[in-house]
């Protein structure tokens, strides 16, 4: 089994130094490779995993709804003459959470739906076999919103049949009143006996110190009770405790019920393909050699070795699966025609990104 420290040491191993670094020296940053691996390891392993749609990276998942335009099913609130916080910056009509694990969003899986009412497209009016992809991937846009994040949560009733580790997720609120916004997730900390005690917040926001969950667009006051949750438990209500507004990140698109495919922040060296594993190893070596020896001729050299293994691993993710070269031309996309088949889905033509720089 490959360790993170396992990967450090075969970095320092391309630098040449002839040390290496322990376990227990990595998480006490008690020598100078120890310190100058920590400043630079877990960002070159994430912006790599961002310069393509890495098959080893991949992961699809529905996203969380925020709010939408009036007039949604999920917003039937009345319109209004100008925009308002709380509703999607036009042209868009749909606002979801970002997900917390995800680096660089791919694309919006084109499953469109009859007339906003959650079933799939047929072949016929009256039925047939569901319509897998209908086009092109949906538009989208990723920005930043203001929120007011869940910190804490205090139980008031325990409910009961729940189990350490159940997740309990709040109400969305009415539809026919201006969203609230995502509402927030709570995770059963400790029981008495199969009430719940305590829980904590799910955390939404990438990076943050303290976990902070949903995205409340206001203050949720008085008690609020349980909506779903993976559990079998029931009954549990909770306050809430929730910081001052915060930006988040938000994905922007005219896709009702959203599933994004996107590339996850990975952090288990054993999930990586090999490939991966040595484009990593490489452009680590390179920045290493810059803070240990400043040998920059050796550096340049080690990125190259990165770029040739990341040519290599594009080569694997691409024999990976059914991989289609038909160009498109531009005087037929024009017309609104981008891919030649859909069954594979917006997998062809995407950019696969730069190579590592050089110093």
């Amino acid at each position: 089994m490959t360790t993170n420290v396992d990967i450090i040491n075969r970095a320092l191993q391309k630098v040449g130094t002839r040390t290496t670094v322990t376990a227990a020296e990595y998480a006490a940053q008690s020598t100078n490779e120890a310190i100058q691996a920590a400043l630079i390891f877990e960002n070159t392993r994430d912006d790599l995993l961002r310069m393509a749609p890495w098959n080893c990276g991949m992961k699809t998942a529905n996203l969380t709804y925020i709010t939408s335009t009036p007039g949604t099913p999920e917003n039937s609130s009345p319109a209004t003459n100008l925009w308002t916080p709380g509703q999607p910056p036009q042209p868009w009509a749909y606002e979801y959470q970002y997900p917390v694990d995800c680096l660089r969003p791919c694309w919006i899986i084109p499953g469109y739906y009859t007339g906003f009412t959650g079933v799939p497209i047929t072949t016929a009016v009256t039925g047939g076999s569901p319509a897998m992809w209908t086009g092109q991937p949906a538009r989208y846009k990723v920005q930043i919103d203001s929120f007011r994040p869940v910190t804490a949560a205090t139980v008031v009733a325990g409910g009961t049949g729940y189990a350490v580790g159940d997740e309990i997720t709040l109400p969305i609120g009415p539809t026919d009143e201006v969203p609230i916004g995502a509402p927030v997730t709570l995770i059963v900390a400790t029981l008495t006996g199969s009430a719940v005690a305590t829980v904590t917040v799910k955390n939404q926001v990438a990076g943050s110190a303290v976990p902070q969950g949903g995205s409340y667009f206001l203050v949720q006051s008085g008690t609020i009770a349980q909506d779903t949750t993976d559990g079998s438990g029931t009954g549990a209500t909770f306050t809430l405790t929730q910081g001052a507004k915060a930006d988040q990140r938000v994905i922007l698109t005219n896709q009702e019920f959203a599933t994004l495919s996107y590339i996850r922040q990975i952090t288990d060296p054993n999930v990586m393909d090999t490939l991966f594993q040595s484009a990593w190893i490489a452009a680590l070596g390179s920045a290493l050699t810059m803070a240990l020896t400043g040998d920059k001729g050796l550096a340049n050299m080690l990125i190259e070795e990165v770029n040739s293994d990341i040519t290599e691993a594009r080569k694997a993710d691409g024999n990976e699966g059914l991989t289609i070269n038909d160009v498109t031309p531009d005087w037929i996309r024009t017309r609104g025609v981008a891919y030649t088949e859909y069954y594979s889905g917006p997998y062809t033509q995407f950019d696969w990104g730069p190579m590592w720089s050089s110093y």
